[in-house]
């Protein structure tokens, strides 16, 4: 795992307790609120005072439109299809609109394409498939913002499309009957911070004319799980729609949702924005990653217990296969990185594989960016074509970089974080050189993996009682995260493999204070640290009953080791990257990273006395920082070594395998090609 940055707010203490005292709230609240900007009476007050009324949905431009166009086809019974999505988002959507018209008596029916054959929103062969089944209204949900040419075709067939999206629209709009879209230029409602879903159902507020919270009572849980799981900004309109939402889920009246919930091992649980971001929404995701999405709405729209029972056990059971194939193609790629290390060295991860599922790749590319801090962008080839999918780090724009290769590529399409695009296969080198020169003209620097640290926290304010009323700041998500604090200079005590050894269970003490942590995702034998160690902890709190007790729940998000200056850290490693990519440095660069022959020696000297040894880049840099001016000297010199055969060197995770060479041959360092090559 890469060394993350830490951007760690630091509220003055005097405020923060001023406020506390002001506004009436406890200390530990009141530092995270004041860190993220409500530093006074007023702002805390209005963050607190969520808008009791929803807006008005015919503020959104051509909502009148699109409403008229519908009730005409609801009264002349003419025949409606919702066209949706197969990600949760459009799902959701569709099945929302769908059911409304359904209970007005409209003659409905539904259409999502299917992801690996059609792919993303509208097409021509299913705008001809859905008009030779008798169709003349089509309404779209989370999509359609973008399809020129595919709403001219269906004005030809004779087709009349209401567009409801949420996505940026390119220059020119549609020219649809109705175009509902917050992110229009013409648009003044404010709502651009809304889900495909919440567009969906203000468009179905406005049907039915009424007050809107009577359709948020009725349908909030759908809008709810669909907001979650697109990671829109928690703010304004969509904090009131959440939070009703999920009190609707608690005691939900939808049979699909009731069983996909207790299936998941939910069904007990006060349900959260977290654990519904990590077990319903990859649920659903699944069965349109499979090309079953029929079978999610199906499930959504059941209203029999059994059948639904049924249905969210298949369901599940796609979720487990979509692990498996995730884990499968995960260990292609690392077994691929392997024989070619230097893929890794560069600013864009470019990496593929024959016939990978297409609907998984992008939580791979996921998965490659948390593993190596960097954009990644993981390709399916299958014949001639090669397509997937792309994820980057806070403050790289994947989806700049991908449409300065546009020349290179069939389709693409996205935004900063995540992009999908398909090219020929006989352009991969080229596309892989091309994004790579445009990552270095455009981020000589590359951004770092990094973490928003909300605040300190003492470990003696480690209670039950200071931690619970930080839930009065939920619902957390995009916008409005969950808080992270800085646990400092803490002892770290005992290591405890937990969940079949997936996962540890740490023990700490600091000051006059110990508790217990818990690191998801880390293996004792990815652990870089060792018992005795002082620690800084970047980590989560929150308070869960158990068996009739409240008890704090303390879950690490990372681990830096206490007195290293980590800027520097990272500053070396960005160094030490361009040397691996071979990029020219500046004069004084090489100075300072260039090891000596001294330098190399003390490196040695040290992995000779240990004769072999895993640790992680920056607890062994601790460990020769006396003797080593930075890191990137250090990781050469290791380099070195392993070159001339003085060591055996493999990567394990965090951490790397270093074995000494017992009785090697007698070696001039000077005739090492990666010195020379940085001279």
């Amino acid at each position: 795992m890469p060394i993350k940055h830490w951007k760690i707010k630091s509220p003055e203490e005097a405020l923060v307790t001023s406020l506390a005292q002001q506004a009436k709230l406890p200390v530990v609240m009141t530092r995270v609120l004041t860190s993220r900007g409500y530093d006074t009476p007023e702002k805390i007050q209005a963050f607190f005072s969520v808008e009791e009324k929803l807006s008005d949905p015919f503020a959104l431009k051509d909502m009148k439109k699109a409403v008229q166009r519908i009730v005409r086809a609801v009264n002349e019974g003419e025949k409606i299809a919702v066209y949706g999505d197969y990600d949760c988002d459009g799902i959701m959507a569709t099945v929302l609109v769908y059911s409304y018209l359904e209970t007005i008596g409209a003659d409905v029916c539904y259409y999502i394409p299917q992801r690996d054959r059609e792919g993303y929103g509208l097409n021509k062969e299913a705008l001809k498939l859905i008009f030779d089944s008798g169709v003349r209204l089509v309404i779209t949900v989370d999509n359609g913002i973008t399809a020129i040419e595919e709403i001219e075709y269906a004005s030809l067939l004779g087709l009349d499309v209401v567009i409801t999206d949420h996505h940026k629209p390119r220059e020119v709009i549609p020219q649809a009957v109705a175009v509902v879209d917050p992110h229009r230029l013409e648009d003044e409602s404010g709502c651009e911070y809304l889900a495909g879903v919440g567009v969906a159902f203000k468009l179905v507020c406005a049907l039915e004319g009424e007050d809107s919270h009577m359709m948020l009572d009725q349908y909030g849980d759908l809008v709810a799980v669909a907001t979650v799981a697109d990671i829109v900004p928690l703010i304004g309109e969509n904090r009131l729609i959440v939070r009703r939402g999920l009190q609707i889920l608690q005691e939900t009246e939808n049979a699909g949702l009731a069983a996909l919930a207790k299936v998941c091992g939910l069904g007990e649980k006060t349900l959260s924005c977290e654990n519904i971001a990590f077990t319903l929404v990859p649920r659903i995701n699944s069965a349109g990653r499979f090309d079953q999405v029929d079978k999610a709405v199906e499930l959504l729209l059941c209203d029999d217990q059994e059948r639904a029972e049924e249905l969210a056990v298949q369901i599940n059971s796609l979720n487990e296969k979509r692990r498996q194939i995730e884990d499968q193609i995960v260990v292609q790629i690392l077994e691929k990185l392997e024989q070619s290390p230097q893929i890794t060295k560069q600013r864009v991860i470019v990496i593929y594989g024959e016939n990978w599922h297409h609907g998984i790749v992008g939580i791979v590319a996921s998965r490659m960016v948390e593993r190596f801090g960097k954009p990644c962008i993981v390709l399916s080839v299958e014949g001639e074509i090669a397509r997937g999918s792309a994820r980057s780090v806070d403050g790289f724009s994947i989806i700049d970089a991908i449409h300065a290769c546009s020349q290179q590529l069939t389709r693409y399409g996205g935004h900063n974080q995540a992009a999908g695009l398909t090219l020929y296969a006989k352009d991969l080198d080229q596309f892989i050189s091309s994004i790579n020169a445009w990552a270095q003209e455009h981020y000589p620097q590359m951004p770092l993996q990094s973490l928003t640290v909300d605040c300190d926290i003492l470990p003696s304010e480690l209670t039950v009682d200071a931690i619970a009323p930080i839930s009065m700041l939920e619902p957390f998500g995009s916008g409005n995260e969950a808080p992270l604090f800085q646990i400092r200079q803490v002892l770290l005590q005992g290591i405890y493999p937990i969940g079949d050894g997936k996962h540890l269970r740490l023990r700490f003490a600091g000051g006059n204070t110990v508790f217990y942590a818990v690191y998801f995702g880390m293996t004792q034998q990815s652990f870089p640290y060792t018992i005795g160690e002082t620690l800084d902890l970047a980590a989560s709190l929150e308070v869960n009953e158990y068996n009739g007790e409240e008890r704090l729940s303390i879950k690490i998000k990372d681990i830096h080791l206490c007195g290293l200056d980590y800027d520097r850290i990272h500053q070396s490693e960005q160094i030490y990257q361009q040397v691996m990519r071979k990029e020219e440095l500046e004069t004084s660069e090489k100075e300072e990273i260039v090891p000596s022959r001294e330098d190399i020696a003390v490196v040695y000297r040290y992995l000779r006395s240990k004769r072999q040894l895993r640790l992680s880049d920056e607890v062994l840099y601790s460990k020769l920082r006396p003797n080593i001016s930075c890191l990137c000297k250090m990781k050469i010199a290791i380099d070195v070594l392993s070159e001339m055969e003085l060591i055996q060197l493999t990567a394990d995770g965090s951490n790397k395998n270093v074995t000494v060479v017992e009785n090697p041959q007698k070696v001039d360092i000077s005739t090492s090609k990666i010195l020379q090559s940085i001279s």
